[in-house]
């Protein structure tokens, strides 16, 4: 529902502050295109200029985008908006769709995972609220994080926070926000979102 990830935007950002060969993070991913040519497929960045003299050319948008920071990269729907905000830090990219969202933290300031778990359900109120344990494996690691169970005004929402370690001591974080069913099961878009990202993440080494 638009009006959850509204109220998650409102609470959340009002208080905090690529294609593969993209360099700028803070930017969008370009689209790719899928050209035909001869029934052989080519994927070229949005923009690109294509001449082929005499040969019958078929263009598409890519199906998904190509999220990279230089830390994390995953693949994610081409429907999917893209925000960024950064302040003194911290850095948050937002890849919002219509019941589905993507979150990705860098926060270098003194900051614990569990702390800023905390943080995000105080801002809709303990009574709304309940945290638990969750993980999930993506890209062949085990991320282990929490699980922020709201019920807020009619609205459900579920939102898996995963920690990322890695050994420059910065706190990053994974999330995924959605609006379950009564017995909390992801959305199809939900499911569609995870599975992409589950096949395409990497972390730098």
């Amino acid at each position: 529902m638009k009006l959850s990830l509204t109220l998650f935007s409102l609470l959340f950002v009002g208080n905090l502050f690529l294609a593969h060969a993209q360099r700028d993070a803070s930017k969008e991913p370009k689209a790719g295109l899928i050209i035909t040519i001869n029934g052989k497929k080519h994927t070229v960045p949005e923009g690109e200029i294509v001449t082929q003299n005499g040969t019958t050319v078929s263009v598409k948008i890519a199906d998904s985008r190509s999220f990279s920071n230089g830390t994390i990269s995953f693949d994610y729907p081409s429907n999917l908006g893209f925000e960024y905000e950064e302040d003194f830090g911290y850095k948050n990219w937002m890849f919002d769709g219509n019941n589905f969202v993507i979150m990705y933290f860098e926060i270098t300031q003194e900051n614990s995972f569990d702390s800023f778990v905390n943080e995000i359900a105080g801002r809709y109120g303990k009574q709304n609220c309940k945290i638990e344990k969750t993980s999930m494996k993506l890209g062949g690691r085990e991320l282990y994080g929490k699980r922020i169970n709201v019920n807020l005004m009619g609205e459900r929402l579920i939102q898996d926070f995963l920690s990322i370690p890695m050994k420059d001591g910065k706190t990053r974080i994974l999330a995924f926000q959605d609006s379950p069913d009564e017995y909390g099961n992801h959305t199809d878009e939900g499911n569609n979102v995870i599975n992409m990202v589950k096949k395409t993440i990497t972390y730098k080494k």
